[in-house]
């Protein structure tokens, strides 16, 4: 029996499981393929083959969730249009939130593929913080306030330890002082300085690398690795610090890993002089809320006891994510099959 022919484009490996499934045979042209599965359907090219294919091909569409409450798209203030015939939400509140907006018809609960790239953490001895700043239409100031306080942080813990280690370190300046296992003599990399509160900021290309100071990993929602390379760092990761609740702290949810939000960022007006500052944002009992002046302590808190929440972590999981028993990609593979044969 022929496979269907599909015609798939993906971002950030959102449909990768779909790809190497080998249940369908895929094509290079829509206008060959029995289904469109698509990562979105309201801007760009994606939208512009939307367009086009409901003009002209009249190909059934499936779009799968690509990122945490993407179906906040179909609200206002954007109230996009969608395109597709089926939308595959990760979990029963992007359900719920497209039934709102009129949209129920259309949606089906997988769960969400990017389940299938965790890992466990691993155990490390040191204490890692990755800041997880707000990607918006450019630099956020909020961004960097909350960084500079996060930074000042790990400044006193590094003092600290200098001023505890001084006479030491006066007389041999050692790295086995500090870290009995470091292999470097000679000289001490800050590492070994800051390894009781190391500040790790995860940037975009929309971050401005430059005023970052200190360690910084780089990823891209458009490289192909972004969920892998997302997801081996929380793997040494104690504590997320982020400016919202959004797919990265969803994946440390996931694994169990502390999620601190500052409430130092705010919705206001971007793009196209659009009014976002009463949208819907996604908060919930999972992560920890803190100003700038009670964030140390906050952090501590959670540095102190990781699994105080853990419950509250597997709610918002199932909720968000999906069923994690369940495999998203064979309920995507079934909702694709079933839409070509009726």
């Amino acid at each position: 029996m022929s496979k269907h022919k599909v015609y798939l484009r993906d971002f950030n490996g959102v449909l990768k499981g779909v790809r190497e499934s080998n249940e369908f045979e895929w094509v290079l042209d829509p206008r060959d393929s029995d289904c469109l599965v698509l990562w979105q359907d309201v801007r760009g090219e994606m939208l512009e083959l939307c367009k086009i294919n409901e003009q002209h091909m009249k190909k059934p569409v499936v779009v799968v969730q690509h990122g945490a409450a993407a179906t906040r798209d179909y609200q206002a203030p954007e109230n996009f249009k969608m395109y597709a015939t089926k939308f595959c939400c990760w979990g029963e509140h992007d359900k719920e939130r497209l039934e709102k907006a009129g949209l129920g018809d259309r949606a089906v609960v997988t769960g969400s593929p990017l389940l299938n790239h965790l890992k466990p953490t691993e155990l490390h001895t040191d204490k890692n913080i990755v800041f997880c700043p707000i990607v918006s239409m450019h630099e956020e100031p909020a961004n960097l306030i909350t960084f500079y306080e996060l930074k000042k942080i790990e400044l006193d813990f590094s003092q600290r330890m200098m001023k505890q280690h001084k006479e030491k370190l006066r007389d041999t300046w050692n790295a086995q002082i500090l870290n009995p296992d470091s292999p470097v003599n000679s000289t001490i990399p800050y590492y070994d300085i800051n390894k009781n509160w190391r500040l790790i900021s995860k940037l975009t290309p929309i971050h401005d690398k430059s005023l970052y100071l200190g360690s910084v990993t780089m990823t891209s929602q458009d490289n192909a690795t972004h969920i892998e390379d997302c997801v081996k760092l929380l793997t040494q990761t104690d504590v997320v610090v982020g400016m919202v609740e959004g797919t990265f702290q969803l994946l440390a949810m996931a694994m169990d890993i502390p999620s601190v939000i500052c409430d130092e960022w705010e919705f206001k007006t971007y793009g196209e002089g659009i009014d976002y500052s009463k949208s819907e944002l996604v908060q919930t009992d999972a992560s920890v809320y803190s100003n700038l002046r009670h964030l140390r302590k906050t952090i501590e808190r959670e540095l102190a006891n990781p699994h105080r929440l853990a419950s509250e972590r597997t709610k918002v999981v199932n909720r968000e994510l999906g069923d994690i028993i369940q495999d998203p990609v064979k309920n995507i593979i079934k909702t694709v099959k079933e839409l070509i044969n009726g």
